[in-house]
């Protein structure tokens, strides 16, 4: 049984960050990226440019104090390594509009992750636990919810349909919370969706509970849309509003954009004509209806 501790985990895989950021022209690879970061706790002042391997780093998040069989002390790491080398690939893939299907399996674990993957999970499932249990949890406890939770996530992944979102001039590029998404709800069409942004240019959404008898949520997304300007600040700003999230990442040409970003609150409008490009599509998720 392995007993190691990782160091220095992240809870959003650097080369995923690195992919909101400028590439380092003296090493390969998107985890030597620079981006720009934004902090909840100080929104005054912008961070960066800073390395993409050295944000969102938490000592200690995934240790196990007890390991055992059914959960040994690297649980985390060993399925975050199902995916990471491959994830700057597939996402390229997705972009250029050449992925494989197994370039789309990667992507649906890198979301599938991302549920369990911040350190917001822990006061999450702190409070699930004490609610069953009346007490409060052990680490190895949350630990075993983590793990729990990744596994039935595949289920909820499998009810969703999905569309790929792009960037294009003169949108904002994308920004990236801590927690690697940002939801939406749309209160008149009983719909709600995901936003899991992927890179400055590209994001899926997932659309929850829209999935029809027989459809295979493996085979890729069904759809592919544009936002325009005015939407893409509107999901940004959603970026920066969603709860509980410590930073939002982006590129560092667009800092007085990442400093403007503010909370939208509970309701939002879109612009009339829709929040895609070359649609008249009154909603973000009537692609999947």
């Amino acid at each position: 049984m392995n007993s190691a501790k990782v160091q220095r985990p992240h809870y959003l895989p650097a080369a995923l960050i690195g992919g909101f950021g400028i590439p380092d022209a003296r090493q390969s690879g998107a985890r030597y990226a620079s981006v720009l970061m934004r902090r909840r706790d100080e929104p005054g002042k912008l961070r960066g440019p800073i390395r993409a391997d050295q944000v969102a780093v938490q000592n200690g998040l995934y240790d196990v104090d007890e390991p055992y069989e059914e959960l040994p002390a690297d649980f985390a790491e060993t399925l975050w390594q199902r995916y990471e080398t491959a994830l700057p690939g597939a996402v390229q893939a997705l972009e250029a509009g050449t992925f494989s299907r197994a370039d789309w399996h990667i992507i649906l674990l890198h979301i599938q992750a991302q549920s369990v993957r911040s350190p917001d999970f822990d006061r999450v499932a702190t409070a699930y636990l004490i609610r069953q249990h009346g007490t409060t949890p052990l680490r190895d406890h949350i630990q075993r919810e983590r793990q729990r939770t990744h596994q039935e996530s595949r289920r909820f992944l499998a009810q969703a349909r999905y569309a790929v979102i792009r960037r294009a001039a003169p949108a904002q590029r994308f920004v990236l919370n801590d927690k690697g998404y940002t939801g939406f709800q749309d209160p008149i069409r009983a719909t709600r969706g995901l936003l899991f942004p992927l890179s400055g240019n590209l994001a899926v959404l997932m659309a929850l509970d829209t999935a029809l008898p027989g459809e295979d949520y493996e085979d890729g997304p069904i759809a592919e849309r544009t936002l325009n300007p005015a939407s893409m600040a509107i999901a940004n700003a959603c970026s920066w509003g969603h709860s509980n999230i410590k930073c939002v990442i982006g590129h560092p040409d667009e800092a007085e954009e990442i400093a403007a970003l503010s909370d939208t609150g509970d309701a939002i409008s879109l612009p009339k004509l829709g929040p895609f490009r070359g649609t008249r599509e009154p909603g973000l998720l009537d692609w999947a209806l």
